[in-house]
């Protein structure tokens, strides 16, 4: 009897039924847990900005030079740790990375200068660029093919939740731990998070997907032009995602005049919607087959409904009501997570199992430029007297830029050609 957690479904058929379960339920369960860690590391110093202003007497420029060169680290990060993953396996480039990037959110707390939390910033980067490529195969090789858009829909609610619950432990931590004492606290619980995946994640030194779980390893189009396409619809959203994670705070607190102690409960809300947005683009294709649909089509429905909701987000800047501009911003990161839920679930369905650690590590790369250059450029636009409008109009059509992309260089037409060539492919 086999012991590894990445086999055929015959091997799963002989395989005992609860040990079974308890490894189907364990990895998701740790990716998941990686995923909230991931996201509050990251958003750390986005709520902490107005005290980091107070203390360090940053300027508007200084703070988008960090957090654009932490993108850009992440994006290099991306694009060389999907070959490693592919290479290495999952559980050794995840556990170090997670090791590394949780070390390098708590030395946050001993530098005192922007030239300092530049280099931990980008230290951070360039170990958490493994996430994504190790998850996304995680997946691949994990679950059988009518299950992973769930699963993608799920592992992408992570930073929702994160995003929603570390505004309230910062709020609860701040005030008694102070700015440093709260960074060490999250840093430190990536650390226990790294101890229970070395410990209990069970990956074996085969880490292959088997066709017999339904995978088609060729398909009509070329695998270029499906990584082409995953890339730049990536590389023309996730500015947007990067964009609010980073700036969303500074904006209740410029616009709204909230401060760090209030600004819980709206970040919470915004970002539970984010969530929603997630769980509903990885379940809405299923619906959709269940109506006649096929399934590829259904995908590019949902993507098209969800380039649509982010339209409103230009009402931020005219919006008195701090309701609407919340409500504005959470239907956008909805609308953002339903689209890259089903992006990532586009690539890890059609690219080859050999392929899917770089194929997702460079679609994410794209993306991380991509957000990089977003934040580099609101350097110019955030400073008084300058006018944020254009940054809001691309954000509103960024998604169509996105559908068009990837309609271009990944027609349903072609895959559905495979498909009927091979088998009909199963809803997820």
């Amino acid at each position: 009897m086999t012991r590894r957690l990445f086999r055929s479904s015959q091997a799963i058929e002989t395989t005992e039924p609860g040990k079974t379960e308890r490894q189907f339920v364990l990895m998701p369960s740790l990716l998941f847990l990686i995923g909230i860690i991931a996201y509050a590391d990251r958003q750390i110093l986005a709520l902490l900005k107005p005290e980091l202003d107070r203390i360090f007497g940053w300027t508007a420029a200084d703070y988008a030079s960090i957090s654009s060169w932490s993108q850009a680290a992440i994006a290099v990060s991306l694009l060389v740790s999907g070959c490693v993953v592919d290479r290495l396996g999952i559980k050794k480039t995840l556990g170090f990375g997670l090791t590394g990037w949780s070390i390098a959110t708590i030395l946050h707390a001993a530098v005192r200068s922007v030239s300092g939390f530049l280099a931990v910033r980008v230290a951070l980067g360039l170990f958490e660029g493994v996430g994504t490529p190790a998850s996304m195969k995680a997946i691949r090789t994990t679950f059988p093919r009518e299950t992973q858009g769930r699963m993608i829909g799920l592992l992408n609610a992570a930073p929702n939740l994160a995003a929603m619950g570390t505004p309230l432990i910062v709020a609860l931590l701040f005030p008694i731990l102070g700015w440093r004492g709260t960074i060490i606290t999250v840093g430190a619980s990536g650390l226990f998070c790294a101890l229970l995946w070395f410990r209990f994640a069970r990956v074996g030194d085969s880490e292959m997907a088997a066709v017999a779980i339904g995978h088609t390893e060729h398909t009509s189009l070329s695998t270029w032009r499906c990584v082409t396409g995953f890339a730049l619809g990536k590389f023309l959203t996730d500015p947007v995602w990067w964009f609010l994670l980073f700036w969303l705070p500074d904006l209740l607190h410029r616009r709204f005049a909230l401060e760090a102690s209030s600004m819980g409960f709206p970040l919470a809300v915004a970002y539970g919607m984010a969530g929603i947005g997630s769980i509903l683009g990885g379940y809405a294709p299923f619906l959709l087959t269940r109506a006649g649909y096929r399934h590829e089509t259904a995908r590019r429905v949902i993507m098209a409904s969800a380039a649509l909701c982010a339209l409103p987000l230009p009402l931020l800047l005219t919006t008195s009501s701090l309701a609407l501009g919340i409500a504005v911003c959470g239907l956008t990161l909805a609308a953002h997570q339903a689209f890259a839920t089903n992006l990532f679930g586009f690539i890890t369905e059609w690219a080859p199992t050999r392929m899917t650690g770089r194929a997702t590590g460079v679609g994410a790369f794209a993306g991380n430029i991509g957000g990089a250059l977003m934040l580099h450029l609101l350097g110019q636009f955030a400073v008084p007297g300058q006018s944020m409008k254009p940054v809001f109009a691309y954000c509103a059509v960024a998604y169509i830029l996105g559908w068009f992309a990837l309609a271009l260089f990944a027609p349903v037409q072609k895959l559905l050609a495979q498909s009927r060539l091979s088998r009909p492919v199963p809803t997820i």
